[in-house]
């Protein structure tokens, strides 16, 4: 009977370190799914922006606080434009693999995924305000999403902020009205420049590291490319005189941070939670990093105005009108050719019908 019962406390003692060692090991190899894994990742992430301007600013931003809110488990290592594959080339490199995730402006990407340019932005369409509400509360991202898996890619989409209203151009000759546009050499991507084409622009496509000396050499006869904070370290004005305003083309634009999705699947759930929580942040602090930049930036062109170097030009209003009708019937157009690009201007058109209602009404009119 002793030995029986010494053999029981015995067979139940391994048992116990049996279930201890087995418990400690499936904490420790919890894989994609789980949330408490502490295995390291590093991602090489890039963007089209160059170095040292507000839009690469933000890029850098989203990386550093991915790495340090996940107390480096997840590192994001962020490139400039250039650095390892050329702008143009983002998407194919976060495709196959070249790179881990990209940030970028899906403006660019309209040749291979045509509907994606409603979520870059739309001349004389959504404000910051309304993006976010239709984006992170509507049907904004499961559209997003669905425009790249029908195209075929692999990748995740996040959203992550929106960008500041653009300068409209930097040009040799004053941009007063429509009629300035005929003839004229102008730097336009996406949606932009078949619209520009309508009112009889000539339109280049050119990389943003290629948009001084394309300026500086006549290639074009005026350049747009960013906000203010990012256009004055680039030196545009230095070879043209004419800042042209507002920012008909493009008054609010949304970045995406794009994953591999290998890349993305192989995270655990918690530090998905983390590079979620970080480019979403974006939409509150990196709009708010930029704008201060932005105006900081508009004093310094507001001073070489004064100084007799460059003259600030206004497109005018009635121009303002007859662009805003030309464009919508272009997006009307383009909505009647296809279905998914259909569903999208619909769903942003609901959702400003309703939002701007109660806008109007909320807001004073001085």
């Amino acid at each position: 009977m002793k030995k029986a019962t010494k053999v029981f406390f015995v067979s139940v003692l391994l048992l116990g370190i049996l279930v201890g060692c087995l418990n400690k090991q499936s904490t420790t190899n919890e894989g994609a799914g789980g949330g408490g894994s502490q295995k390291t990742y590093k991602w090489i992430a890039h963007s089209p922006w160059p170095e040292g301007t507000a839009l690469q600013l933000l890029a850098e931003e989203i990386a550093k606080d991915i790495t340090e809110a996940s107390g480096g488990r997840l590192q994001v290592e962020m490139h400039a434009a250039g650095e390892i594959v050329q702008p143009t080339e983002l998407l194919d490199a976060v495709e196959n693999g070249t790179v881990d995730a990209i940030h970028s402006w899906d403006g660019y990407w309209v040749g291979k995924i045509p509907q994606v340019a409603l979520f870059a932005s739309v001349p004389m369409g959504m404000n910051e305000q309304e993006y976010l509400g239709w984006i992170t509360t509507d049907e904004g991202r499961e559209l997003w999403q669905e425009a790249y898996d029908q195209a075929g890619y692999n990748l995740k989409i996040l959203d992550s902020g929106p960008g500041t209203p653009e300068i409209f151009y930097h040009s040799n000759v004053p941009i007063r009205t429509l009629e300035d546009f005929k003839g004229l050499k102008v730097r336009a991507v996406g949606d932009w420049g078949a619209i520009l084409e309508r009112v009889g622009a000539s339109v280049v496509s050119i990389s943003s590291p290629e948009l001084y000396q394309s300026l500086e050499r006549g290639v074009v006869d005026a350049v747009e490319f960013s906000g203010p904070a990012s256009n004055l370290p680039l030196g545009f004005h230095e070879i043209a005189k004419y800042l042209i305003t507002p920012s008909i083309h493009q008054p609010s634009s949304v970045s995406s941070f794009i994953i591999n999705q290998e890349k993305w699947d192989e995270l655990p759930d918690d530090l998905k939670q983390i590079v979620r929580l970080a480019t979403e942040n974006m939409w509150g602090k990196g709009f708010a990093m930029v704008a201060k930049e932005d105006f900081e930036a508009m004093d310094e062109y507001r001073k070489l105005e004064e100084e007799g170097k460059i003259e600030i030009v206004k497109f005018e209003e009635e121009s303002q009108k007859e662009l805003k009708t030309i464009i919508d019937e272009y997006y009307e157009e383009r909505a009647a050719d296809d279905e998914l690009f259909k569903r999208i201007w619909e769903s942003q058109q609901d959702y400003l019908v309703e939002y701007k209602y109660w806008k109007d009404l909320m807001t004073p009119a001085h």
